[in-house]
């Protein structure tokens, strides 16, 4: 399979939302998420402060999809239409067949079970479509609902790093998590519309 190839961004549907490719369209909404310190607590840069900030980050992660380091999806609330945050899969390891989550969720749009559709469906593209052996994932340790969603899909923990980054003028500890495909089973989520 050509790998690189085979991570274009394809639209994926779940139960509530859309996931589809990420385009300058959406740099309102990429800054509205990412200019919200609550929603940013747990997340590796500080709060944007203009719209430009927004453009480069979505100019930068289509540059990634174009040359094959990344998949990045738009996540998107069926009904409305309205951009509610993002996921990734990036840190392809080729040879190993491996790579990282990423996502993100606009607060207002918290506790609501949408993240576990979108991870779901994400599992599901990159074991059964990019045939990948293991997927890993970054997180901030206070983070306990981004945690245990990664363990209700099966994620161990394996390896905590102290003082790993510095974020909010404050050095942050790392909790490393990783799921084989072998070890993967989906929990119950809600059926897909046709």
């Amino acid at each position: 399979m050509n790998r690189a190839k085979a991570r274009d961004v394809p639209i994926l549907h779940t139960a509530r939302l859309r996931m589809r490719p990420l385009s300058l369209d959406d740099t309102p909404q990429i800054f509205a998420i990412h200019s919200d310190l609550r929603t940013l607590e747990y997340w590796s840069h500080d709060p944007f402060v203009d719209l430009e900030q927004a453009e480069d980050l979505i100019r930068a992660n289509m540059e990634w999809v174009e040359t094959g380091q990344a998949v990045y999806w738009a996540v998107e609330d069926r009904e409305s239409g309205r951009l509610i945050g993002t996921a990734t899969l990036f840190k392809f390891d080729d040879q190993n067949r491996h790579a990282e989550v990423g996502y993100i969720l606009d607060r207002a749009y918290w506790g609501q079970g949408l993240m576990t559709e979108v991870l779901g469906a994400m599992i599901d593209h990159a074991f059964n479509t990019l045939e990948l052996h293991r997927l890993e994932a970054d997180t901030d340790p206070r983070n306990a609902p981004s945690n245990a969603l990664l363990e209700k899909f099966g994620f161990r923990r394996e390896g905590f790093f102290r003082e790993r980054w510095w974020v909010h003028g404050q050095w942050l500890d790392s909790l490393m998590f990783g799921l084989l495909r072998s070890e993967y089973k989906a929990p119950d989520l809600p059926s897909t519309p046709a």
